[in-house]
């Protein structure tokens, strides 16, 4: 192959390679969102809500590994997605789980009308989460000087 042709085949290569990198997929999203919930909660309403409240078939689960594939059938033809469930802290310090949905052949408008609808039953079923813990107060700084030492007598006036 002459050095010409090599040339233009890896021009044409690395061009395909940064337009596949700079361009992103619809399949590279995921909708992510943190819920006040414990993981132990979270889980049996999860496969509920894909099976009876939405009606997708589940095609496989893994409770120990946090994760549902189901079949999205609300469109015209099925599409793949999965659930992950990732045990987390929200912020104010409570044991709370953060839900990731991806349907990669869909917009990702439906995976955040998944999510939405899946925390507000979650808020339906479970009622308002339980309270922050309490916070302990911090320790405040000690000075640098030493206290002033007791029965001393106050430093003498210069005489005038």
């Amino acid at each position: 192959m002459p050095k010409y042709h090599r040339i233009c085949h890896r021009v044409v290569a690395a061009s395909m390679a940064a337009l596949c990198w700079l361009v992103p997929g619809t399949g590279w999203t995921r909708t992510v969102e943190i819920t006040p919930y414990s993981i132990a909660n979270v889980w049996p309403a999860a496969v509920r809500f894909l099976r009876v409240d939405r009606g997708f078939p589940v095609r496989e689960k893994d409770e120990a590994a946090g994760y549902v594939l189901f079949d999205h059938t609300d469109g015209p033809k099925p599409c793949k997605g999965s659930l992950e469930l990732i045990r987390a802290t929200d912020h104010d310090g409570r044991d709370a789980t953060r839900i990731v949905i991806t349907i990669p052949d869909l917009p990702r408008r439906y995976e955040q009308m998944l999510i939405d609808k899946f925390v507000a039953k979650l808020r339906d079923d479970q009622g308002p989460p339980a309270p922050p813990p309490q916070r302990k107060p911090e320790p405040q700084p000690q000075p640098d000087a030493a206290p002033p030492q007791p029965n001393q007598p106050p430093p003498a006036n210069p005489v005038q």
